[in-house]
Formats: C-alpha cells, structure tokens, sequence
C-alpha cells in the first residue's frame, strides 16, 4: 500500500511512484520501474483517476452484489462511455488486434472508455449459476459503481443494448445518455422467420465444436458479423477470441438465456434520456429494421444508418469514423 503525504489518497498498488490526483511522490513500500496500474476507489474521485489514464488499459477486478467477479478496463480522458455487451468478449484478445481495437482508441481521444467481460465470460471470474437479466444487471453495475460512474453514456452493442437500456429505465443515477450499436428489442422469439428447431441447432453445435481446435464451428458465428471479403487474420483472430471468451457449455447457456428474450417493445418505450441508434443497413446478425423499430419507440431518439454490413465490433476505417462522428455529434448536440 502507498498513500499520498498531500491529499492522504491511498494507493492499492504498489507499483505507482507518484500521485495521480496532484503528483506527490508516494510513501510506503520502494518503488519499481514496472509500468503502473491503477487500483480505483469510488465516486468522484474515481472518475478523475481513470480520466488521468491515456495509456493501454490494465485489467481491474470488482464483485458484483451477488459476489460474481468481474473483469474491466478502463483507456481515454473525458466523459465516461461505458461499453455494455455480456458475449464473445475479452477485454485482452480484442486489445491485441488492431481492427478490433480501433473503434476504442478512436473513442478514447475524447472520452474515458470502460470495458467489462460479463460474468463467467473472458477474464471474468467462472460462473456455473443461471444466466438471467437480472445477473447482467448486476454485472453493470458493479463496474459502474467501480468507476464511479455518476452521468456516464451507455453504449449497448447487440445484444448489450437490451441490458443497457433495462438499466437506464430502473436505475438512472449512474447513466444519463445511451447509444445502442446493432441493438433489437425484439428477442429472436419475437422475429420474423423464428424457427425454434434452428436455435437449438446452433446451441447443440455451441455445446459439441465451440473448444475444438477446428474453428469450423464457431465460423457459422463470425460468418454473422464480417463479410466474406473481411481480413483473414481479423476473421481467425475473432474465432480464437470466441473460444478464449467462454467455455462451450458457458456459451450455449449464455445464448440459452438470449434466446429467452421475447418482444421488449414496451421495455424500450421507457427509456426517458437522449438516445442514439446506430446501425448498419447490411447487418447480417440483426437486420436494419430492428435499429428503425427501436429509434421509432424510443422518444426522441436519433437514427443513424451506415452503408455497411458491419455488426458486434466495427473494424472497417471508414465504418468506425462514421460512428465515432455520429457519437461526437450525439454529444455535441
């Protein structure tokens, strides 16, 4: 432990020489050359401490109300964005891609950007229990609260947005903005062309190829979310990062729990604070129209549709200015 001699703000980690609140040197246990990482309190002083921080993101762990542990990062200076999405992540293997990280180092130039993988998903600690709304709930705000998160923007990608937007209805003191990425309010049960027998199918596969070597399986996933002609080594890349991201039983019972969702159109007419939709016209995972449903039911709510078959993690250049722009304006306005 190291404490400030000037603000009396104790340090957790050991590692750190100077203060970040006023640039005190430390006193405690002898300093280290290694690179610092940051170990956050609470509350406004929380919020400036992850402001301080530009460089790439250490991993933090918090516990959720019912002790799940949760995994989160935090890059960029400025107002909180808070990155709201439970499957196929992994705060590390996104990091360690240039594509998939883009969209994040864009964002962090203007604003603090805060990752989390969901319980049981990526570094988060493993989880046997039922996944429900309810434990996503939880996982969000445990790390809100972690950040001291007080007018913090949601952004919901997929099938994050559902979360992101239940939260901001029942729990407004942590988020005063949302932006929903790919979202829906309908659940695939609530969707044209639902076929019960074809979403057991892909648990059934989930549950037999999603740990094997061959990365056939999990390829009918990211066939959803990049287009053909998308880079091979981003395609293998985000193959591997599925496997990495959950155990097959994990992630059958993670898309079990999805599959549950069924129309949440009277979910989303709650949501009260400036909303923006974003969504690609070309989606393959989630078509366009559920971005339009959800911008015609949220009051007041902006739509912005790209000219693109991006869905989940935008990689393309021209895709993730164009978001990055649309969210500036969103702020800005």
């Amino acid at each position: 432990m190291k404490r400030c001699p000037k603000c009396s703000f104790v340090y957790a980690d050991s590692t750190l020489d100077f203060c970040l609140e006023d640039g005190s040197r430390l006193v405690g246990a002898a300093a280290t050359e290694e690179a610092p990482t940051v170990q956050w309190g609470s509350g406004e002083k929380a919020a400036k401490l992850i402001a301080s921080e530009t460089l790439k993101p250490g991993i933090r762990f918090c516990k959720t109300a019912d002790g799940a542990g949760i995994a989160y990062s935090a890059v960029g200076k400025g107002p909180l964005l808070v990155r709201v999405l439970g499957y196929f992540t992994h705060l590390e293997k996104e990091w360690e891609h240039p594509g998939l990280r883009h969209l994040w180092e864009r964002l962090a130039e203007r604003y603090t950007v805060v990752r989390y993988d969901g319980r049981g998903i990526g570094l988060s600690e493993r989880f046997d229990g039922e996944f429900t709304e309810e434990t996503r709930q939880l996982d969000l705000e445990a790390v809100l609260e972690a950040v001291g998160a007080n007018k913090a923007t949601l952004f919901g990608i997929s099938e994050g947005g559902w979360t992101a937007a239940s939260y901001i209805i029942n729990k407004p003191k942590h988020a005063n903005r949302l932006i929903l990425f790919g979202a829906y309010c309908r659940g695939v049960r609530a969707r044209p062309g639902y076929d019960p027998e074809v979403e057991q199918a892909l648990l059934i596969l989930i549950r037999n190829g999603w740990g094997q070597d061959s990365p056939a399986f999990r390829q009918i996933f990211t066939s959803t979310f990049f287009k053909p002609e998308a880079d091979p080594k981003l395609i293998a890349h985000f193959n591997e990062m599925q496997r990495a991201s959950a155990s097959p039983d994990t992630a059958a019972r993670y898309l079990e729990s999805l599959q549950l969702r069924g129309d949440g159109r009277d979910v989303f007419r709650q949501v009260s604070v400036p909303t923006l939709v974003v969504h690609c016209q070309e989606d393959m995972a989630v078509r366009a129209d559920e971005g339009r449903l959800l911008a015609s039911i949220i009051p007041g709510a902006r739509l912005v549709l790209l000219p693109s078959g991006t869905h989940y993690f935008p990689t393309d250049r021209d895709v993730v200015t164009s978001v990055v722009n649309a969210i500036n304006d969103f702020f800005d306005g």
